[in-house]
């Protein structure tokens, strides 16, 4: 059985993982009445990508370790997974407000990030860590020596390093959403493939310095969601000045 203090602290990590998500799209939906819409299309178009580019990375891996050693086989490992991950998660928003979400406000996009890092959150790391507590604490039987292991040497701060990850991930997705979105809103693909090259970069640069230790592949993430975050400003200031200052479309009128 795993310590209480480690049980309480996979339970506050996977309910907020869970729970965040939601509430974020309650606050961006009840302060900026963006669409619902918005984030189940993010959150059904991620699920997709991750379905698509599942097996690619599977078959893909598999072929770079038989095929390649050394540094080679590292680099290849790392970039395939990323590069899937910018090519079919940045298309699928790319598809998403060419054909679903066509209501091009910036709110919209706000709120389709919020879908599709909030489904990553809940299914990829809260329903996971919410597992973890539950079989560790009242069914421990169940487990593998090797998995219970793994489980009671977990320390509580490095659960909370995995929720503080979400957090900068549903960031950087939401920025990401903006991005793809304003190649609409500005007419102009190239937006597109920064979103690409900016996700690709981001998954290669966390995992690759995973060798160097969680906390510097943690410190790369929250640099990422810092630049994310400054851009989500920035970009966010920009739409309400051009809002306020464009002149109000007078109403059509009936003729009599």
């Amino acid at each position: 059985m795993i310590s209480f203090t480690l049980f309480f602290s996979l339970l506050i990590s996977g309910l907020l993982e869970i729970f965040i998500p939601v509430l974020l799209g309650l606050f961006i939906w009840s302060r900026l009445k963006a669409k619902w819409l918005a984030f189940l299309v993010g959150a059904v178009l991620w699920f997709v990508a991750y379905v698509v580019r599942s097996p690619i990375n599977t078959y893909g891996t598999l072929w770079i370790y038989q095929n390649f050693k050394g540094a080679a086989l590292i680099y290849l490992s790392v970039a395939l997974p990323s590069l899937t991950a910018g090519i079919f998660e940045e298309s699928a928003r790319w598809l998403a407000f060419r054909f679903a979400v066509k209501d091009h406000r910036l709110e919209n996009g706000l709120m389709y990030g919020a879908g599709h890092g909030g489904i990553e959150s809940m299914l990829l790391v809260g329903v996971s860590v919410l597992s973890s507590a539950i079989v560790g604490y009242f069914y421990p039987q169940t487990l593998t020596s090797a998995q219970m292991a793994q489980l009671t040497t977990t320390p509580e701060w490095l659960v909370f390093i995995g929720l503080w990850e979400r957090l900068c991930a549903m960031t950087f997705h939401i920025a990401m959403s903006i991005l793809v979105l304003e190649s609409f809103r500005q007419k102009q693909i190239w937006y597109l493939g920064v979103a690409i090259g900016a996700h690709f970069f981001l998954n290669f640069a966390a995992v690759y310095t995973l060798q160097w230790g969680i906390v510097q592949s943690e410190l790369v993430v929250t640099a990422f969601a810092v630049v994310a975050l400054w851009y989500i400003w920035t970009t966010w200031k920009s739409y309400k000045a051009t809002a306020v200052e464009a002149p109000a479309t007078p109403a059509p009128t009936t003729p009599v």
